[in-house]
């Protein structure tokens, strides 16, 4: 009996000694993250790369497409005035006429249209197909006290531009190029601000002027409030020309299309875009006994018309005392409109045209 207690007791002691033992071996071990901590630990580093991450991502301010090539015309500064070609496929894309603060479409004879884009403190590097010019263009560039750019002239301008006294550069070796080699191509001939204003200054051409602006631009958002909707525009001249726009609102301007296609510009490539729209309503017809069919059109006077901006319309009237005189435009309460800042386009439209305003 004292044997086997001696042996419970040798068995109990080596039970002890294996117990101590293995406590020791886990207390030598690692602690354990989860026991001792009771927060994830977050390097510092990944909060400073998150932060950064963020800050980099914020959205930019969209750039006003109205402004892109936009400038105010400046006070004391002559414009420039130059007559671009229209008619057929051969002008395409026509150069330049996004840098001008405005720009008149008025109709000629074969009820084709021509462009006179009207340009303060540009530098265009290419104005183009410059073709030659109608005696109702210089009511608008003596309005504007422009010095007048043409290849040509008809009957009419020949003597009007004589008789006011116009400063012009007519077809001038070195002020135009051509930009193809076929010497029966009457329709691209081109030039550049650059060219123009050398010559003018060579000649001695007066820059500034004391005539007030045509137009005045407004400080704040013009929204004509109490206008109809005006998000699709359709101005058909003639049988053969015909113009449009299309609002897009996300942008805030018009895109503007030529016999129902996008109108393009050459030198940018993209397509022409207008912030406002003004249709003067004219009448016009053949000059009698003209043998090319060139027309008159009714500048002076009064008359009605559309004011187009920001996706609404609102009815104008408008009044020229003389050919020498600005005209104006007013609402229906006889205030003179107002023009957000971006380009405007002139209609200068038929009565008998065909106009649709959705």
């Amino acid at each position: 009996m004292r044997e086997l207690s001696f042996i419970k007791k040798k068995i109990l002691i080596s039970f002890l000694l294996l117990l101590l033992f293995l406590f020791a071996c886990k207390s030598a071990e690692e602690p354990d993250l989860e026991v001792t901590n009771d927060e994830t630990p977050t390097p510092l580093v990944v909060e400073e790369n998150l932060e950064e991450e963020i800050i980099e991502e914020e959205p930019k301010e969209e750039e006003d497409l109205a402004l892109k090539y936009f400038k105010i015309p400046s006070k004391g500064t002559r414009p420039y005035a130059v007559m671009i070609d229209n008619a057929g496929p051969r002008v395409l894309p026509q150069g330049g006429l996004h840098l001008a603060q405005v720009v008149y479409e008025i109709i000629v004879e074969g009820g084709e249209t021509r462009f006179m884009p009207v340009f303060w403190d540009q530098e265009p590097s290419m104005i183009g197909p410059v073709r030659s010019s109608r005696h109702y263009f210089l009511d608008y560039t003596m309005e504007h006290d422009a010095i007048y750019v043409h290849i040509g002239w008809s009957p009419m301008a020949q003597r009007d531009i004589s008789k006011f006294g116009i400063n012009n550069i007519n077809g001038v070796w070195g002020v135009f190029w051509d930009i193809t080699d076929d010497p029966y191509n009457w329709q691209d001939s081109y030039t550049s601000m650059e060219k123009i204003k050398n010559y003018v200054e060579k000649v001695g051409f007066r820059t500034t002027t004391d005539k007030e602006h045509v137009f005045s631009y407004s400080d704040e958002p013009v929204l004509l409030e109490n206008g109809k909707k005006a998000e699709k525009i359709n101005l058909k001249y003639s049988w053969v020309m015909s113009a449009g726009y299309e609002y897009d609102e996300k942008k805030g301007v018009y895109f503007r299309f030529r016999k129902d296609e996008p109108h393009m510009e050459r030198v940018t490539e993209e397509q022409l875009f207008a912030k406002n729209i003004i249709i003067q309503l004219v009448r016009n017809y053949p000059i009698q006994g003209d043998d090319a069919g060139r027309q008159e059109v009714d500048t002076v006077g009064s008359g009605s018309g559309y004011y187009i901006t920001n996706g609404k319309y609102i009815e104008i009237t408008w009044s020229k005392p003389g050919r020498t005189e600005k005209t104006q435009y007013f609402d229906k309460e006889g205030n003179r409109i107002l023009l957000n800042p971006g380009q405007t386009w002139v209609q200068v439209f038929p009565t008998n045209g065909s106009l649709e305003i959705e």
